[in-house]
């Protein structure tokens, strides 16, 4: 990464670091970036977050379903989610990193 930071970057940073999380950069019709997706499914747990801007993030963490890797993207009740957040990215993704941290994947 380089050129301007946000408060939000060493978090992003930690979360590229890590080869067990799987990122994809989502563009809009006409190319430009519009969010950055990224997974990381442990034996327990699955933490998805998905970064649209610096103030919209939204972040969840599921129980590992190994027959059903695929989230939806509106949970539907029951569906395993037993943390989400949406919001500011930096408070988002640090909630989310020292949730990790409490719980080795």
């Amino acid at each position: 990464m380089t050129g301007e930071t946000y408060p939000a970057t060493p978090y992003l940073r930690c979360i590229a670091a890590d080869k067990q999380w799987q990122g994809h950069l989502v563009r809009d019709r006409h190319g430009q970036p519009y969010a950055l997706v990224a997974v990381h499914v442990g034996p327990t747990w699955t933490d998805a977050v998905a970064v649209e801007a610096e103030d919209r993030c939204v972040a969840i963490r599921t129980r590992t379903n190994e027959d059903a890797l695929i989230l939806p993207t509106e949970p539907p009740d029951g569906s395993g989610v037993v943390w989400r957040r949406d919001g500011r990215c930096e408070d988002v993704l640090a909630e989310l990193l020292e949730l990790q941290q409490e719980r080795p994947q």
